[in-house]
């Protein structure tokens, strides 16, 4: 497996002045291709796992993994990523290998959630989220540790999922960004504006990762509408 492949993505955040990922509530060929001529410049999908903030379930890897290759076949250079499971399911060490052998350039999940054989991958971006319970001590271990790649600030509470962007949300995530030395990508668990990128990127985070919440409602012109919005945004800073 060519690793400098396989890295592009973290090497595309390094490169990028502000990154725009896209994570469909629907995982289907024409959410991808309405994120891809919006201007997406990474897409995140998922596997083994109920989507709290869409209300939809995906499947197993085994039973998803077609569409992940005609995902990765479509998209060309544009980095596919895995959110490989939750708190009931996950892949399994030997699916980890096959998630590299497929092409597949990074995987995200909640630190509580990530069996340590997912920090042995030597060609995955290795992005861990943080929850709401995070603290000052797990912030400091994130920065030294030296597995972690890319750092996502999962921290709304899902009470809050859906609602408007605060400052003191600006200040935790400026926080954040100042803790660790990895880039800080931000998630929309808040119905986060096109014209509200600016203050992410002002707070030091280096990818805003779109979703249901940004996008209002669940169809490929949501989708298309919303990720040519960011992208607008993205390109202005």
């Amino acid at each position: 497996m060519d690793q400098s492949i396989m890295r592009k993505y973290l090497a595309m955040i390094a490169a990028n002045k502000f990154t725009l990922a896209v994570s469909p509530p629907v995982q289907s060929i024409e959410y991808v291709e309405a994120a891809l001529k919006g201007g997406a410049d990474s897409i995140k999908l998922h596997c083994n796992v109920s989507h709290t903030a869409s209300g939809n379930v995906f499947g197993t890897f085994q039973e998803l993994k077609p569409f992940f290759k005609e995902v990765i076949d479509l998209v060309g250079d544009v980095p596919v990523g895995l959110v490989p499971g939750a708190d009931r399911a996950f892949i399994t060490e030997a699916e980890r290998i096959e998630m590299e052998e497929l092409g597949l350039c990074f995987f995200s999940v909640y630190d509580k959630h990530t069996p340590p054989y997912m920090m042995d991958s030597e060609v995955l971006t290795r992005m861990i989220a943080i929850h709401y319970d995070y603290d000052d001590i797990l912030l400091k271990a994130i920065d030294r540790d030296p597995d972690i790649d890319v750092v996502e600030a999962s921290f709304i509470h899902s009470d809050d999922y859906g609602k408007a962007l605060t400052y003191k949300d600006i200040l935790r995530y400026r926080y954040i960004a100042a803790s660790v030395r990895q880039p800080v990508t931000v998630p929309t668990q808040k119905a986060v504006k096109a014209c509200e990128v600016r203050y992410l990127y002002e707070a030091g985070c280096k990818t805003v990762m779109i979703g249901i919440k940004a996008m209002g409602e669940q169809s490929p012109e949501a989708c298309l509408r919303t990720t040519a919005a960011f992208r607008e945004a993205i390109d202005k800073l």
